[in-house]
C-alpha cells in the first residue's frame, strides 16, 4: 500500500510472559471477582459446576482465534480476520460488537469500586470507578509495554490474594451443601445454561492477545500458547474459589454479592485486607489495565483500511493510538456516569462478546475453505477439515450460549442490538461504499521493529 499505515509504528516488544500477564489479568478480573455473585444468583451452587465446565467451553469458543493467531498473527486480529476473509460488512459488524462489548470497562471499574468500599466505607462506587478508569487510561497512554509490566506486578498480588481466599475458606466450605441437587440447579436447567454463558466471560479473556500480533515476538507460537496456558491455569483457581464462594454461606446471602462477604466470614482481619488489596482490587485492576492495552487495535486497523476516518488512528510517540484510546475511555465512562447496574452491564457485554466470537468462527471456516494451505504455517497442526470442524463446533457452542443470554435481556435492549446492525449496514453502503480492503493477512508491518 502506498500510504504508511499507523500500525507500522507499533513496537514489537511483548514476550510470552508479557502475554501471560495480560491474559491472566484479563481472565481473572473479568470473571471471578465481578461475575461470581451474579452467577450464584442465577443458578445457586451450580456456579461450581459451571466454572468446571466453562474453561472447556471457552477453549472451544476461542480455539478458532488461537488457530488464526497461530497461522497469520497480526495486529487487530479478529477484525482483520473477519474483514479480510468475510468482507468489509461482516468486518464492520464485528467492529461494532467489539466497541459495545467493551462497555465492560465500566464493569471492571465498578467491580473495583465495590471491593474498595468494603474496606473504605462511605465512598461512592461510581465515582471511584471513574477515578480508577481514568488512572489506567493515563497509564496506557505511555505505552503497551508499561501496561504489561504493571500487570505482571498486579498479577502476582492477585494470585497471592486468591490463595488466601482458598486457603482460609476451603476448610469451612460445606461440600455436601454445594452438591445438593436442589442447590446445584436452584433455578432450573435453562438458568444453569444461562450461567454457563455468563461465565464464558469469566474464563474467556485470553483471546484478547490475538489483537497484539504486531507487538508480539514470535507471535505465531507465543499467542496460542499463552491463550491455552492461561485459560486452563486460571480455571483451576476458579473451581476452588467457587467452592468457597458458594459453600460457606447460604445462597440467598451471597447471590449478586462480591466475594468480600464470604472473605469476612472466613478470614482474620489482616488476611481479609490482604485479600481485598491483592486479589479483589488487583484482579479487577489488571483486567481494566489489560483491556486498555489491546482494545484499540481493531479500530486502528479499520482506520488504516479507510473504514473509519484515518485521523482517528494517529499514534503518539509511545506507539499508542491515543484518540482511539480516548474513545474507549468514554465507552467505559458513560455507563459509570449513567450509574448503570453491574449485573446488566455484565450480561450486555457478555452477549456482545459471544456474538463477536461467532464471526471469528465463520472467518476460520472461510480460511480453511478458500486458503487451506495457509494452515501449514500454523504452530497448531490442523488439517483444513479439522479447522472447519473446530469452527463449526465453536459456532454451535456460541449460538447456544449467546441465545441463552439474549433471552435474559429486555426486548428494548435486543432491539437496540438489532438497530446497531442496521446502522452499520447503512454506514458501509454510504460512507464506506467505495473502500477497498487489501487482503494483507500475510504482510508484517512491524517486522523491522
Amino acid at each position: 500500500m502506498s500510504a504508511e499505515r499507523q500500525e507500522s509504528k507499533l513496537i514489537r516488544n511483548l514476550s510470552f510472559w508479557d502475554l501471560m500477564a495480560i491474559s491472566v489479568g484479563q481472565i481473572i478480573g473479568a470473571g471471578i471477582m465481578s461475575s461470581t455473585g451474579v452467577a450464584i444468583g442465577m443458578t445457586g451452587t451450580g456456579v461450581v459446576l459451571a466454572f468446571l465446565l466453562s474453561p472447556v467451553l471457552t477453549i472451544i469458543s476461542i480455539f478458532p482465534i488461537a488457530i488464526l493467531g497461530a497461522t497469520v498473527p497480526t495486529t487487530g486480529g479478529p477484525y482483520r480476520y473477519c474483514s479480510r476473509l468475510l468482507g468489509k460488512t461482516p468486518g464492520m459488524i464485528y467492529l461494532l460488537l467489539h466497541i459495545t462489548m467493551n462497555v465492560g470497562l465500566a464493569q471492571y471499574a465498578l467491580s473495583f469500586a465495590s471491593y474498595l468500599v468494603s474496606i473504605i466505607t462511605g465512598l461512592d462506587q461510581h465515582i471511584v470507578g471513574i477515578v480508577i478508569l481514568t488512572f489506567f487510561f493515563l497509564t496506557n497512554l505511555v505505552g503497551t509495554k508499561s501496561a504489561a509490566v504493571l500487570n505482571k506486578i498486579m498479577s502476582v498480588a492477585l494470585i497471592g490474594g486468591l490463595l488466601l481466599f482458598i486457603g482460609f475458606g476451603l476448610p469451612k466450605a460445606d461440600i455436601a451443601y454445594v452438591i445438593e441437587p436442589s442447590h446445584l440447579f436452584a433455578h432450573g436447567t435453562f438458568a444453569f445454561i444461562s450461567t454457563l454463558a455468563l461465565l464464558s466471560s469469566a474464563t474467556a479473556g485470553a483471546q484478547v492477545v490475538a489483537e497484539l500480533g504486531g507487538e508480539t515476538k514470535d507471535a505465531g507460537r507465543t499467542i496460542p500458547k499463552a491463550m491455552v496456558a492461561s485459560t486452563f491455569g486460571v480455571g483451576i483457581f476458579y473451581v476452588l474459589i467457587a467452592l468457597v464462594a458458594a459453600g460457606v454461606l447460604p445462597m440467598d446471602q451471597v447471590a449478586n454479592q462480591p466475594l468480600t462477604l464470604v472473605a469476612r466470614e472466613t478470614m482474620p482481619g489482616i488476611a481479609f485486607y490482604l485479600f481485598v488489596i491483592g486479589a479483589a482490587l488487583g484482579a479487577t485492576a489488571t483486567t481494566l489495565n489489560a483491556t486498555l492495552s489491546w482494545v484499540t487495535k481493531p479500530l486502528l486497523v479499520a482506520c488504516d483500511d479507510g473504514m473509519l476516518p484515518k485521523s482517528l488512528g494517529n499514534v503518539n510517540k509511545h506507539g499508542v493510538p491515543w484518540k482511539l484510546l480516548t474513545l474507549f475511555y468514554l465507552v467505559g465512562f458513560i455507563p459509570l456516569a449513567m450509574r448503570l447496574d453491574i449485573a446488566f452491564i455484565t450480561k450486555f457485554t457478555t452477549a456482545n462478546s459471544l456474538l463477536s466470537k461467532l464471526f471469528v468462527c465463520f472467518a476460520l471456516f472461510s480460511l480453511a475453505s478458500k486458503s487451506g494451505d495457509l494452515l501449514k504455517r500454523s504452530s497448531i497442526k490442523l488439517s483444513p477439515a479439522g479447522a472447519k470442524g473446530m469452527a463449526v463446533l465453536g459456532m454451535v457452542v456460541l449460538c447456544v450460549l449467546s441465545s441463552s443470554l439474549l433471552l435474559n435481556l429486555s426486548v428494548m435492549v435486543v432491539g437496540f442490538l438489532v438497530a446497531r446492525v442496521v446502522v452499520v449496514l447503512i454506514y458501509v453502503r454510504t460512507y464506506a461504499k467505495n473502500v477497498e480492503i487489501e487482503n494483507d493477512l500475510l504482510v508484517d508491518y512491524t517486522s523491522e521493529k
